[in-house]
């Protein structure tokens, strides 16, 4: 009897359950390991060299798992080091983006709310500017990861218009798992649709374990997915 495929999900709490979720309709057949490094979270205002060290542990107890695969389902993590881990362990990394493509497809005024050092990555700032006839408002919210961890594990509460810009887009793209759990909020605030990377990411895990062809309507890559609202 064959043995299911192993896939490790990694986030730095529980925004990461928004992908794992996804995975296990879309790919119920593979056994899942879910790492929310919770006692850290939030990575938004942490240093590199400190989310390196705490994503390591996570790669490891992956590693002595002997995975498949692994997701890193936090944009933080994939804009500062997902390169490094793939140069380090042997299993495929697949890394989280902002859905910019699948926004700049179908809007012209977009919206993109992330943390910090997601904005202020390299990697974010390519996939940006390969989208030249989208204009794109890119805001940085270096808190409301945190606040809304708090809000699911401690029942705390959050006034979510304290963070949001005042703007009028025709599309927001929520560069965080941790938005996700407010999508329809924020699809109500900005009466917009809102464009999230989970599903383009599993797509991506399954041609990745499965070689199976992704779906005309996400596209190819690991940050595309259909627009919701």
């Amino acid at each position: 009897m064959r043995l299911p495929m192993r896939v490790g999900v990694f986030d730095s709490g529980v925004g990461g359950l928004n992908v794992l979720a996804q995975c296990m309709r879309q790919l119920p057949e593979v056994q899942y390991y879910y790492y929310g490094d919770n006692a850290n979270a939030p990575y938004g205002l942490r240093q590199k060299e400190e989310v390196v060290r705490f994503v390591d542990r996570a790669m490891e107890q992956f590693a002595s798992l002997h995975v498949d695969a692994a997701i890193l389902a936090c944009n933080t993590v994939t804009a500062l080091c997902a390169r490094e881990l793939r140069e380090k362990y042997p299993f495929p990394i697949i890394g989280m983006e902002p859905a910019v493509r699948p926004a700049a497809s179908v809007c012209r005024d977009v919206l993109v709310l992330a943390t910090p050092h997601t904005v202020q990555s390299e990697r974010f700032r390519r996939l940006v500017n390969a989208f030249p006839n989208c204009r794109f408002t890119v805001y940085a919210l270096p808190r409301l990861a945190g606040e809304i961890e708090r809000c699911l594990a401690r029942g705390t509460m959050l006034t979510l218009s304290d963070h949001l810009p005042d703007c009028s887009p025709d599309g927001v793209v929520l560069g965080c798992t941790h938005y996700i759990y407010f999508r329809r909020e924020i699809a109500r605030f900005y009466a917009c649709p809102v464009f999230d990377g989970v599903s383009g990411t599993v797509n991506r895990l399954e041609r990745v374990l499965f070689g199976r062809a992704e779906t005309e309507q996400t596209g190819i890559g690991d940050h595309h997915c259909p627009a919701t609202n």
